[in-house]
């Protein structure tokens, strides 16, 4: 029997290899949508939406059409609901905690652990290690700039809303506070209102006249960090911050003034005059680096780790609990968060428009209602 030639025997071990390990295989077909995001709640015109999208099209082959199996969606309105049995993912920058009794799985800022069904990220943290390297830059002339400013377009949403507007009238005993915003305005058109193109450039360039910036949160939750703590840093800029009270255990807390370590407003005040009056105090703080060397920042990579593992795990949705009432109604069956959403977003109840910054009292109001009509949670 003739053997085959030996190069002919080569080649074809060569091609079986290529195959099966270098030729790249073809790519999966996967159906999304997009729907409440904030930008266009039918496609993914929301920067992070087109972030996912990028980040999916590595591994498959992305067709976005109402037939989806996977959905994402974010909280500015209620369009998920019109999509049934699909896996909702459901993604958030804002103060809101997601509700697993409406999706399967979430990504936000907060510090949940539910299995592998959340992630904890927040785009704005991964602006830090930039910041720190824009800081380094800075000489003492840093000294030599305006004293404060409060830039804000929210007056009455949050109690941060509230409390940072205190403070910066408190802190206008001391020293002026220029205010460029909407809220205690005392500048005109001294930065591009919000809403208008490069409005945070724009606040970005005009806080790096100052030595301080006002940056109190719309609300004080564990894990919710925003561009308000962001921008300052970015702008060489020492932020007062109110919001995250567990922030230290993100950043170095020696590098800014943290207003969850003091006992009030008050004290914080005191701090800030102190640093503004003694120079070596405020080179000190401004020297210091904003991350800890043992911090790790969720980052990119991860995310798409994670979009991936919810995407090989295929349309199979988790179980959700629901809501039975005892009298027969309009609301016969809806899932408890719908529920209380409902009524707590009623003008009766919240009196505002806003839905993000829930009425605590409201809520509690609410909930001895329902434990009074009867109503059982399973």
């Amino acid at each position: 029997m003739r053997r085959p030639h030996l190069n002919r025997v080569a080649w074809l071990v060569v091609i079986s290899f290529a195959v099966t390990f270098v030729l790249p295989a073809e790519k999966r077909t996967i159906r999304i949508a997009f729907a409440d995001f904030c930008a266009d709640i039918s496609g993914p015109s929301d920067i992070q939406g087109q972030k996912f999208v990028a980040m999916l099209k590595k591994y498959y082959n992305v067709e976005i059409g109402p037939n989806a199996d996977f959905l994402f969606y974010s909280c500015w309105g209620d369009a998920f609901r019109q999509y049934k049995n699909c896996v909702k993912i459901f993604y958030t920058g804002e103060n809101v905690v997601p509700n697993f009794n409406e999706c399967d799985y979430a990504i936000t800022c907060h510090p949940i652990h539910f299995g592998s069904r959340h992630f904890q990220y927040n785009s704005d943290v991964l602006s830090f290690k930039s910041c720190e390297r824009m800081r380094l830059q800075v000489d003492q002339k840093c000294l030599h700039r305006k004293f404060c400013n409060f830039v804000y377009c929210n007056a009455s949403k949050g109690d941060g809303a509230i409390l940072r507007q205190d403070f910066a009238k408190k802190l206008m005993h001391y020293k002026r506070v220029d205010c460029p915003g909407r809220v205690l305005n005392n500048m005109q058109q001294a930065i591009v209102p919000r809403g208008g193109g490069n409005a945070w450039e724009s606040k970005v360039d005009f806080i790096k006249d100052y030595k301080f910036t006002i940056a109190f949160e719309n609300a004080s939750s564990e894990g919710y960090v925003t561009e308000k703590l962001v921008h300052p840093f970015m702008a060489n800029s020492i932020p007062i911050y109110w919001g995250n009270p567990s922030v230290g255990t993100l950043l170095n807390t020696k590098a800014f003034i943290n207003c969850h370590e003091y006992d009030d407003l008050d004290a914080v005040i005191r701090k800030v005059i102190e640093l503004d009056q003694d120079d070596a105090k405020y080179l000190a703080m401004f020297r210091e680096p904003i991350t800890k060397e043992k911090t790790v920042l969720n980052n990119e990579k991860n995310l798409e780790q994670f979009l991936v593992a919810v995407i090989e795990k295929g349309n199979v949705p988790f179980y959700k609990s629901q809501l039975y009432l005892p009298k027969k109604n309009l609301f016969t069956r809806i899932s408890y968060f719908n529920y209380c959403r409902y009524w707590i977003l009623s003008k009766m109840l919240l009196g505002a428009k806003g839905r993000h910054y829930r009425n605590k009292f409201a809520e509690i109001k609410l909930q001895l209602r329902c434990l009074g009509n009867g109503v059982k949670v399973f």
